[in-house]
């Protein structure tokens, strides 16, 4: 079997004799995964969305295994478009030569004939296509806590490890051994590139040269983040602040791919990068893949394939495969139609079929690029749509024009109707135009929630539309960042005083500046010896080094408050951590396995912090009778500060450097730490492992924080920082630093603050606190009620079981739909409404004059539903359950969750300004009543100023370029 070139393009290596003779750069975490796999019964590999999960089980992992002497057998299954338990045993069975059955029976079968070793491939699938309840938990539960020789690898996208929380109630140590597949690095991405030409030359005969500057060109081209495919368009960010960035497997093999079809098709034997220069560049050829198939296609079937884009990638870029005659039907029209835009798609590598036939999007990385070009079709369509009814409106002026010509009585009237032609014709264009920037605005939410508020501004200042209006909204709900400070240098040191007001930002550049963080006014600057500087004193001073002294300051003026006082330091400072009572510091030394703990009056060392590598950082306890420190070695340490004696065992768990530590301000007994695995872990010092491990980064994890009500914070080199809540589930993404986030910390009034690698300290509200606060004085709601009347006496309701008995007039309407008694119905102001809920989980909104079932709540609750009523403005809906209320549009869509019921919620309602919620809880004998305001819920004009507000804290506006884009 012969190949038409060494690179593969978008295509996956496959599990072939001659996929792996071409599959390079991947040899050491093959390596890893496969030892792994040999020596766990359950292994978690994840990564990046087009990281090479696949290729690299197929064409190295799976083969490796088979090599080995015992010759296991190797089963990799990826179909889970059926029902998975019985496909997989399926699979099993036959690679084992045993009889079908159930999974673990099957598995029993083959392991007692040899190892068996389970792939389960693209698992995020199963969660896209499978509930709860299907049987595949349990069933794979039973075959990894059965005392077998069945071991499972379970691969998917690291976007949906969430998702995996499925399977922890069925696999409690679900997430004992967790690998994480990064991108290439260079050496891995040139290997990539390199290698297989090598080969190409050995096995065909050939002798093709690549220039060395092509390799270089190329490696820097697919760098991380450097091309980005979306709404917006083709993007190259540059990079990631100057840092050597992860290399994109599937576009250096696209790139590669289509550099070798043009010098070929040239008769060229070298690759060269004036050849890459003449095609624009790698990104260019990552965006001309995708323009060059809708190139092929008539501007009608364009239309057809936006359509079927809409259900082949959801709006968060996860695939979905459909069957032919499925997708004709949502495209509505006829199959041959549909038939012929999926094969042209096909051709060029856009679309493929999976094992049942049915159509998926060819590789994840083209799904940005896919919704990108479906955004820009549409918006481009509703402009012309637009343009080509102005112009009808034209030739009917000029037709009319022509008749008041001969009719020049009626001259006045034409010339009025014409101009009302043309306003509605501009009216019509301004529409689209603002119907554009509200798809711009919303592509932007997940990554710069900041230009989606400008734009979504600008869209309703053109057109004020409902539409704008829901986007703002959304927008502003999205967006956490409220101030930015620019320090002028790349932040490697933050601390703030305990009120929050002040931080202290130590540059690269070894000056320590203090910022009032309510305006960004530098207040004072100090030299300093390396990156130490924090508060003291409750805020009062500021201890630093500088001339390898220990300098105390006055934290509002800069001025030294004592004379200094030397230290015996081993190396450059990385920071000091001030004790919890402002006697003493420990003073971390660049890259020593030692940090000395220093008396701040006398620069005494009162005791030592030791690890095995380099000590990362340091924190004290609440009640300081406790350190505890981070390193290098993997590990986290715990120390008695009488003895300075470490007083249990290491915290191990993390796969990499731990980097950051930190103790619960609350007291709890719990510590963070931060590695360069990517993740984050909570701990309980009483317990001998971790209770949580915090899943979402993509790269090293710099700096843990706890803040109030014990939430967490993180900051990555990856450029973003994340709230965590106390339970460990992820909160918000914090998105703006234009690098890596280096720093975090909490303010005391809830606010994070960041510092990174792009000179500017952020302040976020970190969408974890609590939304619902207490109100002891506050009267609560009214109790929900069975029976509800309209203000004005024209319908009333009544639950009767599971049923509602509506009066209108003189008529009598069963409504039926819940399965379950109904605890409380209430109408909309204007009547036209009712609310119900019910035990059964459900809240059902019903239209009063029809007598029927308007719509539902998704998901109201997880259990039964208390109350739910309507806004006095009648935009909003809230409803009550267990442990949280909701807040909901009009029209059904969930607004948010609003957290802070500790017990039961039994009632909630609007306050008349329909502004705020306030809920009623029964704990125990304790009537507890809290109350929340929803800045979002104003009408446009409020949201208006609100937007103006936010872009004037963080100085948000339009680039140039952004100008050019978006408003051209």
């Amino acid at each position: 079997m012969s190949i038409s070139s060494p690179y593969r393009g978008l295509a996956a290596f496959e599990d072939s004799e001659l996929d792996a003779l071409y599959f390079f750069g991947r040899e050491r975490d093959s390596e890893i995964v496969v030892a792994n796999l040999i020596a766990a019964r359950l292994t978690v590999l994840y990564g990046p969305s087009g990281v090479g999960k696949s290729s690299l089980l197929l064409a190295s992992v799976a083969r490796a295994l088979r090599a080995l002497p015992e010759e296991p057998l190797v089963v990799v299954f990826s179909s889970w478009n059926e029902a998975p338990e019985q496909a997989l045993a399926r699979a099993v069975a036959r690679g084992a030569g045993v009889e079908p059955g159930a999974l673990v029976d099957v598995a029993t079968l083959a392991q007692a004939r040899s190892d068996v070793y389970l792939i389960l491939d693209q698992a995020e699938e199963y969660f896209t296509y499978h509930g709860e309840g299907d049987g595949f938990d349990a069933a794979l539960a039973a075959v990894v806590d059965a005392p077998l020789r069945v071991n499972v690898l379970l691969s998917l996208r690291e976007d949906a490890l969430a998702s995996l929380d499925r399977l922890k109630g069925a696999i409690p140590n679900l997430f004992g051994n967790v690998l994480r597949l990064d991108r290439l690095d260079r050496t891995a991405g040139r290997a990539a590139i390199v290698k297989p030409l090598e080969r190409w030359n050995a096995l065909e005969g050939d002798a093709v040269a690549i220039e060395d500057e092509l390799v270089g060109d190329v490696l820097d081209g697919v760098g991380a983040g450097r091309i980005e495919l979306g709404p917006g368009g083709l993007r190259d960010s540059g990079g990631e602040n100057g840092r050597p960035a992860g290399i994109e497997a599937p576009y250096l093999q696209l790139v590669m791919l289509r550099l070798w079809e043009v010098e070929r098709a040239e008769g060229s034997s070298s690759l060269r990068a004036a050849t890459l220069t003449g095609l624009g560049g790698a990104a260019q050829v990552v965006a001309d893949h995708l323009e060059r198939a809708i190139e092929a296609l008539t501007p009608a079937q364009r239309d057809v394939a936006a359509r079927l884009f809409d259900h082949l990638v959801t709006p968060s870029g996860t695939k979905i495969a459909h069957a032919t005659s499925d997708l004709a039907q949502f495209a509505g029209v006829p199959e041959s139609e549909v038939t012929d835009v999926l094969h042209v798609l096909a051709k060029h590598r856009i679309l493929r079929t999976d094992e049942a036939g049915r159509w998926e999007i060819f590789h994840d990385v083209l799904a940005g690029a896919v919704l990108g070009w479906k955004t820009r079709h549409e918006a481009e369509r509703a402009v012309q749509r637009a343009k080509d009814e102005a112009r009808r409106r034209h030739r009917r002026l000029a037709f009319l024009a022509f008749g008041a010509l001969v009719a020049l009585a009626a001259t006045g009237a034409l010339t009025l109707f014409a101009f009302s032609q043309r306003s509605e014709a501009r009216d019509q264009a301004r529409a689209a135009q603002s119907g554009q920037l509200v798809a711009s605005a919303l592509s932007a939410e997940d990554t710069d929630p900041e230009l989606g508020i400008v734009l979504a501004l600008e869209a309703a200042r053109i057109e004020p539309t409902e539409r704008a209006e829901t986007a703002l909204r959304d927008l502003l709900d999205a967006s956490r960042l409220r101030a930015v400070v620019d320090t002028g240098h790349p932040v490697v040191g933050l601390d703030l005083d305990p009120s929050g007001a002040r931080a202290l930002v130590v540059g690269d550049d070894s000056i320590a500046r203090l910022f009032d963080l309510a305006t960004g006014d530098l207040r004072w600057s100090h030299r300093v010896d390396g990156g130490g500087g924090a508060f003291a004193n409750g805020g009062r001073s500021v201890v630093l080094i500088e001339n390898s002294s220990l300098v105390t300051l006055d934290a509002a003026t800069g001025s030294q408050r004592r004379r200094p006082v030397p230290v015996a330091l081993a190396g450059p400072v990385e920071e000091l951590v001030p004790s919890t009572d402002g006697t003493s510091v420990i003073v971390l030394t660049l890259g020593k396995p030692r940090a000395r703990a220093v008396a701040l009056a006398t620069g005494d060392v009162i005791g030592r912090v030791k690890h095995l590598r380099a000590v990362t950082d340091a924190a004290y306890a609440p009640t300081g009778r406790l350190a505890a420190s981070s390193g290098r070695d993997w590990a986290g340490r715990v120390w008695d500060t009488a003895t300075w004696r470490e007083v249990r065992e290491p915290l191990l768990g993390h796969n990499g450097q731990v980097l950051a530590i930190a103790f619960d301000a609350a007291g709890t007994g719990r510590v963070a730490t931060a590695s360069t695995d990517q993740t984050a872990r909570v701990w309980r010092l009483r317990a001998r492992r971790s209770s949580a491990t915090l899943f979402g980064h993509t790269a090293p994890v710099n700096d843990v924080a706890f803040g109030p009500g014990s939430v967490l914070a993180t900051a990555s080199g990856d450029g973003t920082a994340r709230t965590w809540r106390a339970e460990g589930k992820a909160a918000r993404e914090l998105l703006g630093h234009e690098g890596p986030v280096r720093k975090v910390e909490f303010a005391s009034d809830g606010r994070v603050v960041t510092g990174g690698a792009d000179g500017t300290v952020r302040i976020w509200d970190p969408g974890t606190s609590v939304d619902l606060a207490r109100a002891p004085t506050t009267p609560g709601p009214s109790p929900p009620r069975k029976t509800a009347s309209t203000a004005d006496g024209s319908a009333s309701a009544t639950a009767d079981g599971d049923a509602i008995r509506l009066r209108t007039g003189s008529r009598e309407t069963l409504l039926e739909g819940h399965d379950d008694d109904v605890n409380s119905v209430s109408f909309s102001p204007d009547g036209r409404l009712l609310v119900s809920a019910g035990r059964d989980h459900d809240v059902i909104v019903w239209d009063v004059p029809g007598g029927r079932e308007a719509f539902r709540l998704d998901e109201a609750q997880s259990a039964t539903v208390q109350d739910a009523r309507f806004s006095p403005d009648g935009r909003w809906l809230v409803t009550a359950g267990p442990r949280s209320a909701r807040l909901w549009t009009a029209e059904g869509e969930l607004g948010r969750y609003l957290y802070g019921p500790r017990s039961a919620v039994t009632a909630v309602a609007f306050e008349p300004d329909s502004r705020g919620v306030v809920s009623l809880e029964q704990d125990g004998d304790v009537r507890v009543v809290r109350r929340w305001s929803c800045e979002i819920c104003g009408d446009l004009e409020e949201l208006t100023a609100l937007a103006r507000a936010r872009l004037r804290g963080t100085g948000r506006a339009l680039s140039d370029e952004e100008r050019v884009r978006y408003l051209r």
